[in-house]
């Protein structure tokens, strides 16, 4: 069992939290936690496995990223030991309901090199795919400065 075997079996066993372990220097969420932390975040979503998206938030801004309007657990793995401790769970207003373990493959770049083949066909769908991402971005940045403009 691998790492992101770990993510996924911590998720089955907190449904509804969004889950981080320990990699270095950095906590990585995995699948449906990385695609809601990219929505609610920003941050780049990179690939951990094939068709699975994963996230990674430096250990010393921790803090900094995690909004408290999200129940979380951060988990440290201990090398020496091989366990599991809880070192932050918070419970938020909100519950991740995210079911999607990936945002959208063929917009990724290191996807599309690394797990497809690359041809003109994939990389048609890609920028289809890429051209209807950037609309919705464009879309809603003219609903929020619609709602500043209101408020």
């Amino acid at each position: 069992m691998g790492f992101s075997k770990m993510l996924e079996l911590l998720q089955e066993k907190n449904k509804g939290y969004i889950i981080l372990a320990n990699a270095g220097a950095f906590y990585l969420a995995r699948g449906k936690d990385a695609v809601k932390l990219n929505e609610i975040l920003g941050l780049k979503l990179l690939c951990i496995e094939p068709d699975v998206c994963k996230i990674g938030i430096p250990v010393n801004s921790i803090e900094t990223y995690m909004k408290k309007e999200y129940s979380y657990i951060v988990y440290y793995f201990n090398q020496q030991t091989n366990r599991l401790e809880i070192i932050k769970k918070y419970t938020g207003k909100n519950k991740n309901t995210e079911t999607k373990e990936k945002l959208n493959c063929y917009i990724c770049q290191n996807t599309v090199k690394v797990y497809k083949k690359p041809d003109k066909y994939v990389e048609a769908i890609a920028k289809l795919y890429e051209e209807e991402n950037n609309k919705k971005q464009e879309e809603k940045k003219e609903q929020e400065k619609g709602k500043e403009i209101d408020g």
